[in-house]
């Protein structure tokens, strides 16, 4: 701690930092705290302030904990260009305006199933987290699981990451045998571009408003327990006074069941399950969902959502399933109503009466369609094949301007139907 933070100096590891009051920041006055109390400047005169960048060398870091901890801009810590700075747990609580990049983030021996690797929440008595950005990092309970039995998936994979606050965004990070992947509870967040892969839970969940859910890859599901497993999730429960969840967008989200037939621990992966509405809002377009389960896409109590140009598809030809796209009433028998089912690759399509409507949705009746339709469905590559009757074949009203790869559309006399544009 002698050093004065340079390259040539430089102290000893992030949590010393932390906890020798060396960042200058800001906390609330009051706890409880209430939206409005006025913040206070902790540690005044501290050689770290808010728009600083704390670089983090090679080493183990072991468990990072930034409470209480508000910045007037914000405070970056990331990883020194060409080192892969290691350490054990990230939790930031009660905390703004915070980036946190390119690190490893590993379970140390002793942390145990439902264990987070990454934790971001507001807390009732110090105060909320919002503006918090975790990006670029490796996470994962261990590297190799050729190990595990039932017992170690149960009591040793670690959730990813899991959030609690506002304006959060969780960004191209890269997950690995974990229980629960990426879980999301709070307003106006962005969930882009990460990797899940080898889970035991669900692989990512979305409980709040405002939130966009794009361009992430979610496979191999491990089914180890009674948990019910989802590529997505999300709820909202009437007998705990919830209230529906509000204008969420899944776009470009790749869900895959499994990628390896000779695996272990094989189950029926549900893909997209909202089933304890309402949902009310929503846009799911341009995903591609491989899954064995009837629950392709389903939603229970929906409200003005559209479910557009997804590729849905069940490759196995086996119970439970083939997957459909489904808008049910609510558990309770509310209906649903003013949705759009449209311009989707899928097995069945299944409206309840009064929901709204259901148009241009190509299915997939026989399982020997699929390589007329497909490039190589054997080896899970769905874009359109040359001359495949979902070229120009759908509706460019409400269609979205893009495909699951960023590709404009149309690209021909119409638009696809499907994730893909054909090229």
């Amino acid at each position: 701690m002698a050093g004065d933070g340079s390259a040539s100096q430089p102290w000893p590891g992030l949590q010393e930092v932390i906890e020798a009051d060396m960042i200058r920041t800001h906390a609330y006055a009051d706890h409880p705290w209430d939206e409005g109390d006025e913040l206070y400047e902790c540690n005044p005169g501290a050689p770290i302030s808010a728009g600083d960048t704390l670089r983090l060398l090679d080493g183990n870091h072991g468990e990072i904990l930034i409470h209480e901890s508000y910045n007037l801009r914000y405070l970056t810590i990331e990883a020194e260009s060409g080192h892969h700075p290691v350490c054990s747990r990230l939790e930031v609580q009660a905390a703004g305006k915070i980036i946190v990049r390119g690190l490893i983030i590993r379970a140390e021996p002793g942390y145990t199933e439902g264990y987070a690797l990454v934790r971001v929440t507001s807390h009732n008595w110090q105060g909320p987290a919002r503006d918090i950005t975790i990006e670029d990092c490796y996470i994962y309970s261990v590297e190799d699981t050729a190990g595990w039995g039932l017992d170690e998936w149960n009591t040793l994979s670690c959730n990813g990451i899991m959030v609690s606050g506002d304006n959060i965004t969780i960004r191209n990070n890269i997950l690995l045998n974990v229980d629960f992947g990426i879980s999301y509870s709070g307003n106006f967040g962005i969930v882009s571009g990460n990797s899940v892969s080898n889970f035991a839970g669900d692989g990512l969940r979305g409980i709040g408003n405002d939130l966009l859910f794009e361009n992430n890859f979610v496979q191999d599901n491990y089914n180890v327990n009674e948990n019910h497993d989802d590529g997505f999730q999300s709820w909202s429960l009437v007998e705990y006074d919830q209230p529906p969840r509000e204008r969420v967008v899944l776009r470009g989200n790749t869900i895959i069941n499994c990628t390896d037939p000779g695996r272990p621990f094989q189950g029926g992966l549900q893909g997209i399950g909202c089933f304890d509405g309402f949902f009310i809002d929503w846009v799911v377009e341009n995903n591609l969902v491989l899954v064995d389960h009837w629950h392709g896409i389903t939603f229970a109590g929906a409200i003005n959502t559209r479910i557009m140009n997804n590729t849905v598809v069940d490759t196995t030809g086996e119970e439970p399933g083939p997957s459909w796209i489904r808008v049910a009433p609510h558990k309770d028998g509310r209906p649903s109503r003013d949705c759009l089912i449209q311009n989707n690759i899928v097995h069945s399509v299944s409206l309840a009466p009064g929901a709204g409507g259901a148009d241009n949705n190509l299915l997939v009746t026989d399982l020997s369609m699929l390589d007329d339709l497909f490039v190589d469905p054997a080896n899970r590559d769905f874009r359109l094949k040359p001359g495949s009757t979902a070229v120009d074949a759908g509706t460019l009203v409400n269609s979205p301007l893009t495909d699951i790869n960023g590709i404009l559309r149309p690209r021909g006399k119409g638009v696809d139907i499907g994730a893909f544009e054909s090229y």
